[in-house]
């Protein structure tokens, strides 16, 4: 979740937050009063608080979704009721309130003397912040370099033990978030899990439409944030983020709004499996062209050539530049950077965001080099 709620414990208990705050990053919306307006343009309810609340509220959510995002990305409002009694102030503040449910922004309630429009009784005002889809890797995204991804690395064989961890936890549905050209969605698919793959890169997904019992599962262009709020009802037993995908998340904000949608797209007592690189072993000093130069024939294409040149190392990220040389004398290049967080770091944040640590292996194609997390969400 981008936007947190702050409260304080120098004033009274409130049933709406004190204050909120937003990264420097992100983009904000003021929204024009949301009122309780029909879609031919007339005062619905006339006479009724309550009525045109749940009116103000559902053109509210509309106006939301239209810029891609939902009362979760609301930073404050104000309620405005045309009445001088507390009473039909409160009937209002009830159903908005209950409509926001535990994202109890900051708010004003206040009781004037008209409103703009005939009948009109409620009006609210809010502010928000959009959210932002998230910028794919250009190595994931880019068609050329999609079509090339498979055959540059074809032993996925590291991908059996998360199949493993998949039938240890007992799931049954699984969200594979930054599910890349979906050979590890289809696996599951192909043993009869429900599944669902999302990623940012949509040549990625492309190619991952074409595989064998793709049409088994469900896709999705975008991230954990984003399947929240396009498949509100979805609910699963295991989220996975294989490979890099965990560290792909730079800022605290990124990871933290991250963790926070997995754990509510999974169901009570689900899990989450991810791996991530232990930063003393240093992995990036091999990414130079000599240590990781790869080479491979692809059918249709030819000798298609690979190679990692670093760029920079700055605390815990990591930025490298991945080249990839095709027959024509192309070379497509692309930037990635990494997070290396410790493993205290790592605990502490699924701990703040509502997960238990379960367990932490060594991941068995990287011994002693990567993590394999599983966190288990409350039930």
């Amino acid at each position: 979740m981008t936007v947190r709620l702050h409260r304080s414990p120098s004033l009274a208990a409130t049933d709406y937050a004190y204050a909120a705050s937003i990264p420097t990053s992100a983009r904000l919306v003021h929204l024009a009063g949301a009122c309780p307006l029909g879609p031919d343009g007339t005062t619905v309810a006339p006479g009724d608080y309550v009525a045109q609340a749940h009116a103000v509220v559902a053109n509210l959510r509309q106006t939301l979704a239209d810029l891609g995002a939902d009362l979760t990305d609301v930073v404050s409002h104000r309620v405005l009721v045309a009445s001088a009694t507390q009473a039909d102030l409160v009937q209002v503040w009830d159903v908005v309130r209950t409509a926001f449910g535990e994202h109890d922004v900051p708010s004003t309630l206040m009781g004037v003397t008209v409103l703009g429009y005939d009948d009109q009784l409620v009006e609210v005002e809010a502010v928000a912040v959009l959210p932002e889809r998230p910028a794919a890797d250009g190595i994931f995204d880019d068609p050329r370099l999609a079509a090339v991804y498979d055959p540059l690395d074809p032993d996925r064989s590291d991908l059996d033990h998360y199949v493993a961890i998949a039938d240890e936890l007992g799931a049954r549905s699984v969200l594979d978030v930054g599910c890349g050209t979906g050979t590890f969605a289809t696996m599951l698919a192909a043993r009869g899990h429900e599944v669902v793959g999302v990623d940012p890169a949509g040549a990625s997904l492309d190619v991952a439409r074409t595989k064998p019992h793709a049409d088994r599962v469900r896709w999705l262009h975008g991230d954990a944030p984003a399947a929240r709020r396009e498949l509100p009802d979805l609910r699963v037993d295991l989220v996975t983020m294989t490979a890099n995908v965990a560290q792909v998340f730079v800022t605290d904000e990124a990871w933290e709004e991250n963790l926070h949608a997995i754990a509510a797209l999974l169901n009570p007592g689900g899990h989450l499996v991810f791996e991530t690189r232990v930063p003393e072993r240093r992995a990036w000093q091999s990414w130079n062209a000599e240590d990781s130069f790869h080479a491979a024939d692809v059918p249709g294409i030819g000798r298609v050539e690979s190679w990692h040149e670093l760029l920079d190392v700055r605390g815990e990220t990591v930025t490298f530049r991945s080249h990839t040389r095709f027959p024509d004398g192309v070379t497509i290049p692309a930037e990635s950077t990494l997070r290396f967080r410790s493993r205290e770091q790592v605990t502490a944040s699924l701990t703040e965001c509502g997960f238990t640590v379960r367990d932490v292996r060594d991941a068995p194609d990287r011994l002693g080099k990567e993590h394999v997390v599983i966190a288990q969400r409350a039930g």
